[in-house]
């Protein structure tokens, strides 16, 4: 998980207001090839109609029995065609957090999302290595009898999808990570991260949480995209009159299960790794003249060692040619929901270019 993106309150939906800009670049091993406008390296692929935009009504809610008794949450968006899972990155997050994003495959795919154990309403049974997490998705894939699939992750689902690739390889049909392709193993993040950090969102007024819209309307505010009500219900406190009153407890937090480094090397599956560029803080941060000179002092610090890590992992993972790199100049952690009619044509357009 980016965790130093993340607003130490609000852990799984953090301040993140890094502003959008309106070009994206496909490259393929680090060179650019061809701007968004004409996706020209993925012909045919159609603009988004209504059967892609979101779907009234959210998802059915479905629960799938895994290995050793561990029961888990699973979303179904429903849909036809080659199925797509995504995936939801750490902490309380869920599935939910795509209940606007998902529907939009549903016209070319059967798509269902799944809640981690620890998460949502899944088992709170600790796994006993980080494989059981694989294990549990391949779980799911037999209860649905999906032979092979495309799985689409945020932030921390990216080392589940990296394993997945690695053990199940004839299961893999594609892979795609949101923001979420780099190798948190890594010891430089610790040492970012021991000294450093992002600067403090604005505090939530009693008005930003008399309800679920308010804090919609504070996120949108504060980075640009308004949360599905539905995720700010899983994973948030709520008062019996509608109030936030905290973030509920996740078991995870306290599994001390070790991560496996990436290796991308042995991930055969054609993967994209979708980026969100970072940017300095005073070129995009709403309420940068309101910080004081050590805050923003400490935010270019910070940004100064978090851009390159970030360069780092995007040649290390564009550099294998089952890959490609997309790059979105806009630095929230949360592209997808932020522009999600870009995302969208972009993953559609390399889940048409991958071959059986």
């Amino acid at each position: 998980m980016v965790t130093v993106l993340y607003n130490a309150e609000f852990t799984d939906w953090g301040l993140d207001t890094r502003e959008a800009t309106a070009s994206l670049h496909i490259m393929r091993s680090g060179s650019v090839v061809v701007a968004l406008a004409t996706l020209a390296s993925f012909p045919g692929v159609p603009a988004i109609s209504r059967a892609q935009l979101p779907a009234e009504h959210g998802p059915k809610v479905l629960t799938v029995s895994g290995q050793r008794g561990v029961s888990l949450e699973v979303l179904d968006w429903g849909g036809n065609g080659p199925p797509i899972v995504f995936l939801a990155g750490g902490g309380n997050s869920t599935p939910h957090d795509f209940d606007d994003f998902a529907p939009r495959f549903t016209n070319a795919h059967r798509v269902i999302g799944i809640s981690r154990r620890g998460s949502g309403a899944s088992s709170a049974q600790r796994p006993r290595s980080f494989d059981d997490y694989v294990d549990d998705i391949v779980a799911v894939l037999d209860s649905f009898h999906f032979d092979r699939v495309a799985i689409v992750g945020h932030s921390f689902a990216g080392l589940e999808m990296a394993r997945f690739g690695e053990k199940y390889d004839s299961r893999c049909a594609a892979l795609v990570y949101l923001d979420a392709a780099y190798d948190y193993t890594d010891p430089a993040l610790e040492k970012i991260f021991a000294n450093n950090r992002p600067p403090a969102a604005p505090p939530m007024r009693s008005a930003d949480s008399a309800s679920i819209d308010a804090v919609r309307d504070w996120y949108a505010r504060t980075q640009r995209f308004r949360p599905p009500a539905a995720a700010l219900r899983a994973s948030r406190l709520w008062s019996n009159d509608g109030r936030l009153i905290g973030q509920k407890p996740s078991p995870a937090d306290s599994w001390n299960i070790s991560t496996p480094t990436p290796r991308w090397e042995h991930v055969k599956c054609q993967s994209l790794g979708a980026y969100a560029t970072p940017a300095p803080y005073d070129t995009y941060l709403r309420y940068w003249p309101s910080l004081d000179s050590l805050q923003q002092a400490r935010a270019r610090e910070y940004y100064a060692l978090f851009a390159p890590w970030t360069k780092k992992n995007r040649d290390a993972f564009g550099r294998f040619p089952q890959n490609r790199v997309v790059e979105f100049p806009s630095p929230s952690h949360y592209f997808f929901l932020e522009q999600p009619d870009e995302a969208a044509r972009v993953i559609d357009a390399f889940l048409s270019s991958v071959k059986p």
